[in-house]
Formats: structure tokens, sequence, C-alpha cells
């Protein structure tokens, strides 16, 4: 019993001193402290170790894996993701192009800019956002400018949508969704648009 207690102690003692506070220095140009308790050999101590005694392992260094976020998987949709539309021409690069607007050119612009980290660059569906080829296609919640416009510019606070009527103006939010219903009516292929001429 006395050779336990008396390894317990040492064990203890050990501990604390390698939890100690060290001296501190107001050279602060030189390289960081090392920790050198941790390098001190265990035969160091005088006392042969007790086998016998467990240790409590610290709840603070394990990981909670229960309270751990599962990774996001996008839905798989039979909806393709999206084609270009027929009889768009091939740049040299292998981008595709095709005749837009003004409006819609300067739609891409701001949509690259405010847009495209939620709801996918070109348009392509994302699986943080709405997948905006589908609601502001054909039959889709978003295809009027109206209902688009009022989106954008009060956004939709309940789905993590900001509002972007102090960022956007008017002509600017028109000019997203002339670009967004060019995408999704398939007008407008993916990747950078060729400025309009003139």
């Amino acid at each position: 019993m006395k050779h336990s207690l008396l390894t317990c102690l040492i064990s203890l003692i050990a501990a604390l001193a390698a939890c100690t506070p060290r001296e501190q220095t107001t050279d602060d140009t030189g390289p960081a402290p090392v920790d050198t308790a941790a390098s001190v050999p265990i035969d160091t101590v005088s006392a042969p170790l007790d086998t016998s005694v467990t240790v409590p392992v610290d709840s603070a260094l394990v990981p909670d894996t229960a309270a751990a976020t599962p990774p996001i998987i996008p839905p798989q949709s039979s909806t393709p993701l999206d084609t270009p539309p027929a009889g768009a021409k091939q740049r040299t690069g292998g981008a595709q192009s095709g005749k837009i607007t003004q409006a819609e050119y300067e739609g891409w612009r701001q949509y690259s800019v405010n847009c495209a980290r939620c709801h996918g660059q070109d348009v392509l569906p994302n699986p943080v956002a709405a997948n905006l080829l589908i609601s502001a296609g054909p039959g889709g919640p978003m295809e009027s400018e109206e209902k688009f416009v009022q989106v954008v510019s009060e956004g939709r606070p309940d789905r993590g949508m900001p509002a972007f009527k102090s960022i956007l103006s008017p002509s600017q939010t028109q000019a997203v969704y002339a670009y967004v219903k060019g995408r999704a009516d398939k007008r407008i292929p993916p990747g950078r648009p060729e400025p309009p001429a003139g």
C-alpha cells in the first residue's frame, strides 16, 4: 500500500511540475519557448512505476464526434445541370459564346460579383442556395421579373439570403434578372459571355 501511494504522489508531483507556469521574459525577438517538460524521460523518477494504477483520460482531449456536422451532399437530380443552346459558337479557348444584350452582360458582371458565391458560377446549381436555372426557368417561382427583383431586393432572411437593395441599384437588379433568365431559358451558355458590340 505504501508503495502505491508513493508512486501516485511521485506521478502527481511530476504532473504538477509540468503544469507550472514558466518565467516570462521581455525578449519577444527570439524563437518561441520550447516545452521541455514533455521531453523529460520517465525513468528519471527514482521509484518504480505501479502499473495497477489507472489514470483517467482527460475528456477535453478526446474529440466529441457526436457534435460533428455531416458533410453536405447535394441531392441527386434527374434534371440535367445545364446544356448549351443549339447553335452556340465555340471560342478558341473552348468556352461557348452567345450573343447577349448590354443589360445581360451587365447582369453577368453583377451576378458574378454578388450572387455566384451562393447560387453557383454561371448560374450552375450549388447546394448552398436555390437553383436559379429552375427557379427563373419556365414555370419556376421566380419566372417573372417582378418576383425576382422583389426577392433580390428584400432578401429571404429565413433562408439565409440577405437583402441587396442597398448593394444593387434597381437597374443592376433588373440586369441580373436578364442574365439569369437568359441562362434559365438556355439562350446564354455558361462561361464568360462576349461583350455586345457598341
